[in-house]
């Protein structure tokens, strides 16, 4: 094993070896002969062999036999997959490796930009706060992150990009599950905390941070990713913040809701005897909280 200050590029077991693929367990880099695959995702043989599995693989520069040539009857089958069809259920199948969340996200968000353009706003009227909404319109705390005014596309495309590239190695260590739970929590506690602080809430700014704080959770005793992770945040919060200072309490809000989530999921996973419905109830009970807050913000003070 190398050194703690071994940079963030390379294999910590092959040094000379560089490499952009992470362990999804402890967020080391690894070279594709340290890969191995599992069904929780690429991991390094030492968290294989930390996790009780076998650390036995074979190169992917091997060249292996052809299997052989099987007698298959005269009627032809369908290949499973085949067609456009088929591989989008291979893609939302359950257990599937394929960010849905992260995708479905990014997705929506578009196309609820393009309905603003051609419908003078309706999105923003239905699931934001361009004005103050009735109390029981509970649905807008989770779909304001989804809404962008029209003159709003540079702030999507930005946040449409960098969730791309970060989502889908949150989604695979959560799973899909737990990823959209961290999705809802970034967006209500980061819509909350826009009212709080008298600005109303739009974008993906909040979901955006929520996933970077889920990520810096995963990688946070392994410094190199660690500091790797802390600079990405820093210069997503630049551009941001350069876009419009008023996002910072979604910012806020939504590294709240998303490392709140990965933090609580990790901490009762390694407890044993814990319900498995704990994490979600304590989450659950803080998204209210700061929506009461927003409310009495807003009806009351």
């Amino acid at each position: 094993m190398t050194a703690e200050g071994t940079s963030a590029d390379v294999c910590y077991r092959h040094p000379t070896r560089e490499s952009w693929t992470l362990c999804g367990r402890c967020g080391r880099t690894i070279c594709p002969e340290c890969q191995i695959l599992t069904p929780q995702g690429v991991r390094c043989p030492d968290c294989v062999q930390e996790t009780g599995g076998s650390v036995t693989w074979s190169s992917p520069t091997a060249v292996r036999k052809p299997a052989p040539k099987r007698r298959v009857r005269a009627e032809r089958v369908t290949p499973e997959g085949e067609g456009w069809s088929g591989r989008l259920g291979q893609m939302l199948r359950p257990g599937g490796n394929a960010p849905v969340v992260v995708w479905g996200t990014v997705a929506l968000a578009i196309v609820l930009w393009i309905v603003t353009l051609v419908t003078n706003g309706l999105p923003l009227q239905l699931l934001g706060f361009v004005s103050i909404p009735a109390p029981w319109e509970l649905w807008r705390y989770f779909t304001a992150a989804l809404t962008y005014p029209a003159a709003g596309f540079i702030s999507l495309l930005l946040n449409a990009i960098f969730l791309l590239l970060t989502g889908p190695m949150v989604e695979q260590r959560l799973g899909r599950g737990r990823t959209l739970v961290a999705v809802l929590a970034a967006s209500a506690i980061g819509s909350s905390s826009m009212l709080l602080a008298g600005f109303a809430p739009f974008g993906l700014s909040g979901v955006l941070f929520g996933m970077f704080g889920a990520y810096l959770i995963f990688v946070w005793g392994y410094p190199p990713a660690r500091i790797q992770g802390l600079v990405i945040i820093g210069i997503n919060l630049l551009v941001v913040l350069f876009l419009g200072a008023a996002l910072l309490p979604q910012i806020v809000g939504g590294l709240i809701g998303g490392a709140g989530a990965a933090y609580l999921y990790g901490r009762y996973d390694d407890r044993p005897g814990s319900s498995h419905r704990t994490p979600d109830l304590i989450i659950g009970s803080v998204v209210a909280a700061f929506i009461l807050f927003a409310i009495l913000r807003l009806y009351v003070f």
